[in-house]
C-alpha cells in the first residue's frame, strides 16, 4: 500500500469519528457483517453492498489518497480469482446440462464485491481510530481482555517495527543498494545481519517501553471514556437495520 500504515489510524474526519469510541468499532462490525451477508449475486444485494459501503466510507470520512490504496490493496487480493474462469467453466454432460461463462463468473464475482466491501469498510474504520480509541473502545465492549491487551500490542508493534524497516531501507538505498548490480546482490545477502538485529532490538525497546508504562498489569483501565449518546444509539441502530435487510435479501425474506 502507497499509505502508510501509521498514517491510516485517525485519519478520518467525517462524522463517525465524532462517536464514541465503541460506538465507532460496534457500527463497523456491523456494516461489515451486513456487506458479507448481502448476496452478491442479485440486483438488489449488489445494490445494497455499493450503497452501504459508500455510505460507511463518507461518514467516517476516509481521505481520498487512503481509499484508494484499500481498493488498489483490494483489486490485487481478489482479481487473480478471474484467471481460475477456465476451470470453472463446466461442458455439457449426460447429468448437467453446464454452467457456462456466467455461471463460472458467479464465485469469482462474489468474491471480489465481497472482499472490496469489506476491505473499504474495515478501512474507513480504522481511519476514525486513534490507537488510544482503539484500546478505549475494546475495553467497553464485551471483548476479552486478553485478546485486548494482544491486539493493541500487534498495533502499536506493527507501526513501530514497520517505521524502523522505512529507515533501514532508506539507509541502504542511500549506500548505493537500491539498483541492480553486484551493490545490491551483496546487500541483499548482508540484509538478514542488518536488518533482523535492527528490528529485534527496536521491539525489545518498545516492549520495555510499553511495560515500563503499565502496559503488563493485568488489570487494564479505561481514562477518559466518551459517554455513548444519542447520536451513538442511532447510527448503531441504522447499522442493525442495515444488517437486517441483508439478512432478509439472503435468506429470501422479502
Amino acid at each position: 500500500m502507497w499509505t502508510s500504515w501509521h498514517d491510516i489510524w485517525g485519519s478520518g474526519r467525517g462524522p463517525a469519528a465524532r462517536l464514541a469510541p465503541q460506538s465507532r468499532i460496534l457500527a463497523g462490525t456491523i456494516v461489515f457483517a451486513a456487506c458479507l451477508t448481502a448476496p452478491a449475486l442479485s440486483a438488489p444485494g449488489v445494490a445494497l453492498i455499493a450503497a452501504t459501503t459508500a455510505a460507511w466510507v463518507a461518514a467516517c470520512g476516509l481521505p481520498v489518497r487512503t481509499a484508494r490504496s484499500f481498493a488498489l490493496l483490494g483489486l490485487a487480493m481478489f482479481l487473480p480469482y478471474f484467471l481460475l474462469l477456465p476451470l470453472l467453466v463446466k461442458g455439457p454432460s449426460v447429468t448437467s446440462p453446464g454452467t457456462g461463462w456466467a455461471g463460472a463468473l458467479a464465485a469469482p464475482w462474489d468474491i471480489l464485491l465481497h472482499g472490496m466491501a469489506g476491505v473499504l469498510v474495515a478501512g474507513a474504520t480504522i481511519s476514525t481510530l486513534t490507537g488510544s480509541d482503539l484500546r478505549s473502545g475494546l475495553l467497553a465492549l464485551p471483548v476479552p481482555r486478553v485478546f485486548t491487551a494482544i491486539l493493541v500490542q500487534i498495533i502499536h508493534q506493527t507501526s513501530a517495527l514497520l517505521a524502523e524497516t522505512k529507515r533501514v531501507a532508506a539507509a541502504i538505498a542511500v549506500r548505493g543498494a537500491s539498483g541492480s548490480g553486484r551493490a545490491a546482490l551483496r546487500a541483499l545477502t548482508s540484509l538478514p545481519r542488518v536488518w533482523l538485529p535492527r528490528i529485534v532490538d527496536r521491539a525489545d525497546r518498545l516492549a520495555a517501553a510499553m511495560e515500563f508504562r503499565g502496559y503488563a498489569e493485568a488489570d487494564l483501565r479505561v481514562f477518559g471514556q466518551r459517554a455513548v449518546g444519542a447520536a451513538d444509539a442511532g447510527v448503531i441502530a441504522l447499522a442493525v437495520a442495515v444488517m437486517a435487510l441483508a439478512a432478509a435479501l439472503r435468506w429470501r425474506w422479502l
